[in-house]
């Protein structure tokens, strides 16, 4: 059928070392012969530099579609910040954030990119999305050592506390001895977000204690 239907079609064909017939019909886009081991009629075929092509440029597409979503969840934070407490402090954050923010999977959440600024505004260096095992961690704040996660819902049912458990051991585990998995609610994000990192350091401070009280110290 393929061979009969080139014919008619004024298909371009010819024979390898191995006998098998080739066929080229021409790329939809660009006119270029597409080598085949069948040819159907009817089918519009793309050769491989145009598919390429399409496909760089879909992917073109839908960042700079990410890009205009993280810019209105920018525009959010600031308005939400704005409504807490004076922004001018977050100006120089704001220009940081803006900078990265076509960064592919950066900034999934408004919540997120509050608490970005709180963090840059008080000049804390944070990591973001930071890639350990197959899982992602929101923030990792080495000055605190600490791995920071925005939930966007309370976890209630055992199941998701398990995975929620042996997620944050995985990652404690990578990240090393003495680091500390954080996670904190985006309603108390959007509540105040300049309590944060007084949130933070009362965290830390209350399992310091715990910890001191369960391994006193040598006299």
């Amino acid at each position: 059928m393929s061979y009969n239907e080139a014919i008619e079609d004024g298909i371009p064909m010819e024979k390898d070392s191995h006998k098998n017939m080739w066929y080229y019909p021409p790329c939809k886009i660009c006119g270029a012969p597409v080598p085949l081991w069948k040819y159907v009629r009817g089918v519009d075929y793309v050769c491989k530099e145009c598919r390429a092509y399409a496909r760089e440029q879909a992917r073109l597409e839908k960042d700079a579609l990410q890009t205009d979503k993280k810019e209105k969840r920018l525009e959010n934070a600031v308005k939400r910040i704005s409504k807490i407490t004076d922004i001018g402090p977050y100006q120089p954050a704001i220009e940081q954030v803006r900078k990265k923010i076509g960064t592919p999977g950066w900034f999934q959440s408004t919540e997120e990119v509050m608490t970005a600024l709180e963090l840059l505004r008080r000049g804390v260096v944070v990591h973001h999305q930071v890639k350990i095992y197959e899982y992602s961690v929101d923030f990792v704040i080495p000055k605190y050592r600490v791995a920071l996660e925005i939930d966007g819902r309370p976890f209630h049912r055992r199941e998701d506390l398990k995975k929620q458990q042996i997620r944050d051991e995985v990652v404690v585990m990578k990240l090393g001895e003495g680091w500390q998995v954080i996670h904190i609610d985006s309603e108390n994000i959007n509540t105040n977000v300049t309590k944060l990192l007084p949130a933070i350091e009362a965290v830390l401070r209350e399992r310091n204690k715990k910890a001191t009280s369960v391994h006193p110290s040598s006299p």
